[in-house]
């Protein structure tokens, strides 16, 4: 492990409505990126990008449900 970064994937599965799923995403770039107004590149470079569900093979969907049932446990 040296200094160089690495590329990484962060997923974060929601069960929201298009307009609920707003908030969330809106909290997430805001903790990446709190000032949008900052010149140069942000610190840690990063992009998001927002995929509807059912857009997304049935495997994967169950894995992102399965996941989210996780979180209701307990």
């Amino acid at each position: 492990m040296g200094d160089t970064p690495e590329l990484w994937k962060v997923v974060i599965a929601l069960e929201a409505t298009a307009e609920q799923k707003d908030a969330p995403v809106d909290r997430f770039v805001h903790a990446m990126c709190p000032d949008p107004d900052h010149e140069g590149w942000c610190d840690t470079p990063w992009a998001v990008r927002v995929t509807e569900g059912g857009s997304l093979g049935a495997r994967e969907r169950k894995q992102l449900r399965d996941g989210i049932r996780d979180t209701m446990d307990g």
